[in-house]
């Protein structure tokens, strides 16, 4: 059997298979009849189609991930920053969580990846759990959906191993209560995204 045959098995009846069965999964749905055979039977699964589709042709692949195509920052990188920010902002406030009022009044702040990873390692950069905050509640939400998403996740995860990126595509199916499109479109530009009480960090560079 294939993996292929695996996953419809395992839509089915997730008890079948671990959920680390299907890390490779991508790499073997390669052509959009795969993809449609796949996840066109799934809620949500030809938007889902569609953004894998989309990824694949936006970003570089070196055989086993995806990877960004890195670009200056621009104009439109400090937008996106900005609408990034407000979406974590806002998802932070409906949870009660108090770094949303942080972050909200933050400006944006650019720091290479290779200060960034300095400061990281040195403890000196006050960073807020913000990003850790959303993947667990990420994970919350995803709890609550069909168990197969389990393996998607997985799946999806090793394609890129960003997690903002992996929520975006999943967008469809995981139906998370933020927009992710902005980090997204940044992590193709070669970027990411942090924050402190006082700044949104803009990683330089820092997409991975």
């Amino acid at each position: 059997m294939s993996l292929l045959d695996d996953w419809l098995s395992y839509v089915e009846n997730p008890s079948r298979f671990n959920k680390h069965h299907f890390e490779s999964l991508m790499l073997e749905l390669e052509t959009r009849k795969d993809l449609e055979a796949a996840f066109a039977g799934l809620p949500g699964g030809w938007a889902f189609i569609e953004r894998i589709e989309q990824l694949r042709k936006d970003a570089d692949f070196n055989g086993t991930y995806l990877l960004a195509k890195p670009r200056e920052v621009d104009a439109d990188a400090i937008a996106l920053a900005e609408a990034y920010r407000d979406a974590v902002a806002d998802r932070l406030f409906e949870l009660g969580n108090d770094d949303a009022s942080y972050i909200r009044k933050q400006p944006v702040k650019l720091i290479s990846s290779d200060d960034y990873d300095a400061g990281y390692k040195a403890g000196a950069l006050g960073l807020l759990d913000a990003t850790m905050t959303i993947g667990d509640d990420a994970i919350d939400v995803a709890s609550e959906r069909p168990k197969w998403i389990r393996g998607l996740r997985e799946a999806v995860y090793m394609m890129t191993t960003i997690p903002e990126v992996t929520r975006y595509l999943l967008g469809p199916i995981l139906r998370y209560p933020m927009n992710d499109e902005p980090a997204a479109r940044l992590w193709l530009m070669g970027h990411r995204i942090d924050f402190t009480k006082d700044n949104t960090l803009l990683i330089v560079g820092g997409a991975g």
